[in-house]
């Protein structure tokens, strides 16, 4: 059975083996994941079933719609009025599953019980993880706000290809 949970520090292994294979070849630094989920636990949340994560979701809260670097030091503020989704990642073999989803629902549920208002993401369409993505973004009602020129999709690599996306909560 799949259940989710906080996110722990000794999970960045296997969330860097889902990063790897989810953003085909990139994974987040150790020292990132470890600050975030430090810092943050309880907005990163990972499913697994017999203790292998299979997926997770990590989100801040922001008090401006932006686009915030892919890596990055923590944005977050307490009384933000928007949750920004950081990252996402699920393993292939359960892409077709509703595990992503899942994952979202309770960031969603979180993020409305701590008085937020609109949910921002940011994605492309040109990889595997944008395509799945973009069915998170159209079976959920977001709607595209503006292309986020120029953003950092890894350190020192820029992309005009993708796009803030919102729905409010």
């Amino acid at each position: 059975m799949i259940g989710f949970r906080r996110a722990h520090v000794n999970d960045i292994l296997q969330i860097q083996k889902i990063e790897n294979e989810y953003y085909e070849g990139f994974k987040c630094p150790e020292e990132i994941l470890k600050s975030w989920i430090k810092q943050l636990s309880e907005n990163f949340i990972v499913a697994e079933e017999n203790k292998k994560v299979l997926g997770f979701i990590f989100f801040e809260y922001i008090n401006e719609i932006k686009a915030i670097p892919f890596i990055h030091e923590l944005e977050y503020k307490a009384n933000g009025k928007y949750v920004y989704i950081s990252e996402v990642g699920i393993l292939d073999e359960f892409c077709n599953s509703d595990i992503l989803q899942n994952l979202f629902e309770k960031a969603m549920e979180k993020s409305k019980n701590d008085g937020c208002k609109l949910i921002i993401w940011l994605t492309g369409s040109k990889s595997k993880h944008d395509k799945i993505e973009a069915n998170i973004l159209l079976n959920n009602g977001f709607r595209k706000k503006e292309n986020a020129k120029h953003w950092e999709a890894y350190p020192n690599v820029f992309v005009d290809d993708h796009y803030i996306w919102t729905k409010n909560l």
